[in-house]
């Protein structure tokens, strides 16, 4: 009897803590960028509306909040409101593993299928959150717009878009590594037992149900205060991979501080693009081993070379370069 009296007495502070962050959050970049520009007669129609916000949803991935609103600031200049195929494109801010052009040509490729999913979101003006989602994540699936970031569209098109009337009592959170790592180091969820796959798996549901007890009708503020606490220091996070700075965090005084030494995420976080990389490695694996050429041995060899100097840095990457232009006739 007492345990349980202690986990509730436990769950409400969480809660309190939950709702004293939303009460005092900075906003949202985008969300401001948003409300700014619309209260300024920016977007056309209601379609430009929804567009803008699934781009920039998608953008939010691997990357801070303020990068993907600056992209969608550079996309929406380049007309993408107005075209599925804009003339030109500057280079986006690339995300933590994708680099810049590829990050870029592959937004222009997703570009259409966004104003068809606008289109048609935009079209009917009642909406079930369930049906909303599943619609982005089957029906009329864009690439790089999954489960977290369809997740976040959908609580901003109900905030947002005034002409919209999303029905959020079957909206899902969103969970990234940041909530998952947070949520373990709570010890809300056991990296060992309850795994996140995706939509439907054992973390997914549990997360679910829990901030749906807690906060009743307000369930969708609970994603932002854990993965806010689980970004890099630089983005004002505390914590961390490995070694968090647990003095100034908000839920400081009720951690439990489980899995310090370890990243929660490296146990029990894998998500469908995890194990496209992981069926490709391994299909790399079972693939024959071709021999090397002559001009790779000799490349591999250099670099090697300048690893035992102790060749760091831009050094390191001039020399690399000058190599291959020197060599570029037969390439590596």
């Amino acid at each position: 009897m007492e345990e349980r009296t202690n986990t509730e007495v436990w769950l409400t502070r969480f809660k309190d803590i939950i709702v004293a962050y939303m009460g005092n959050r900075a906003p949202d970049p985008f969300m401001k960028w948003f409300r700014h520009k619309d209260s300024k007669g920016f977007f056309a129609d209601d379609f430009e509306r929804v567009l803008v916000i699934l781009i920039d949803a998608r953008f939010d991935q691997m990357t801070t909040a303020e990068n993907a609103c600056e992209n969608t600031k550079t996309a929406v200049k380049a007309n993408c409101l107005e075209t599925s195929k804009p003339d030109k494109l500057p280079l986006l801010i690339p995300t933590q593993y994708t680099r810049a052009g590829r990050w870029t040509h592959l937004f222009i490729d997703a570009l259409p299928n966004l104003h068809k999913l606008a289109k048609r979101i935009s079209t009917q003006k009642i909406w079930n959150a369930k049906d909303l989602l599943d619609l982005m994540l089957d029906e009329m699936k864009v690439k790089y717009l999954g489960v977290k970031t369809s997740r976040l569209a959908v609580r901003w098109l109900h905030e947002l878009v005034k002409n919209l009337s999303i029905e959020m009592a079957t909206y899902e959170i969103p969970i990234d590594r940041l909530v998952y790592r947070v949520a373990c180091r709570l010890d809300l969820i056991n990296p060992h037992t309850d795994k996140y796959r995706g939509r439907g798996s054992v973390a997914d549901d549990k997360i679910q149900h829990l901030v749906r007890k807690l906060l009743p009708g307000r369930f969708w503020y609970t994603d932002e205060p854990l993965w806010s606490t689980g970004r890099r220091a630089i983005n004002g996070g505390h914590c961390y991979t490995r070694k968090p700075n647990c003095h100034g965090c908000i839920f400081e005084e009720i951690c439990p501080k489980k899995y310090l030494d370890s990243d929660p995420t490296k146990i029990g976080y894998f998500t469908a693009g995890d194990q496209g990389l992981r069926k490709t490695i391994n299909q790399v694996l079972r693939e024959p081993k071709k021999p090397i050429s002559t001009q790779q041995a000799e490349f591999a060899k250099f670099i090697d070379e300048l690893h035992q100097k102790g060749i760091k840095g831009e050094e390191f990457r001039e020399k690399r370069k000058q190599w291959q232009r020197e060599h570029a006739h037969n390439p590596v």
